[in-house]
């Protein structure tokens, strides 16, 4: 006994209060790593959302060139490109650097709601693991800590959840392949 409490029921609530500390911090890990990998992407570049244009670091504009399910797509012209004393260490591309900017936020790609999904699983894991105690041991100064355990894994499972309720997946249909772009660049080739 830890004062009132079983010690049992102290240590599950606690490894719930951890699964949902793990949740959490993968959460905001994936969400890092994904704003870290666009900034790598975009390394140098200025997005102007008044324009709706990128601005390379050699003061040249990136304008829209198209866009599919998932991105925007920007590109430079190529003769501007071409004639840059930079372009050896920015793009290999004749036809002009490209970037492609995501149309939703991190949370709503395909690989933001695979961690979010991972993170979901942990809340899971810490409310089962409550709601288990709960049964086993159901006096009065364990159902306390029991709603506490539960009050926070419904806080971060609605938390975590927000985003995956406000959209839906908009994953290609079966057999379908990723989108051509060729669609958008083919002005752009001419030039």
């Amino acid at each position: 006994m830890i004062g009132p409490f079983t010690t049992e029921a102290v240590l599950a609530y606690g490894y719930a209060a951890a699964l949902l500390a793990a949740a959490a911090g993968l959460d905001r890990l994936a969400r890092h790593v994904a704003g870290r990998s666009e900034r790598h992407r975009t390394g140098g570049f200025t997005y102007q959302p008044g324009r709706d244009a990128w601005v390379c670091p050699a003061d040249q504009m990136l304008w829209p060139v198209g866009q599919d399910r998932h991105h925007r797509f920007y590109r430079a012209r190529p003769s501007v490109c071409n004639a840059c004393p930079r372009k050896p260490d920015c793009t290999p591309s004749r036809h002009g650097r490209e970037i492609a900017r995501a149309l939703r936020p991190w949370p709503h790609s395909e690989a933001g709601r695979f961690h979010r999904g991972l993170a979901l699983v942990l809340v899971v894991l810490a409310a089962s693991l409550t709601l288990i105690e709960v049964v086993r041991h159901p006096a009065w100064p364990d159902l306390a800590l029991a709603a506490a355990a539960l009050a926070a894994t419904a806080i971060t499972g609605w938390w975590l959840t927000g985003h995956l309720r406000g959209t839906p997946a908009a994953f290609p249909e079966p057999g379908q392949g990723p989108p051509s772009r060729d669609r958008y660049t083919t002005a752009w080739r001419s030039e």
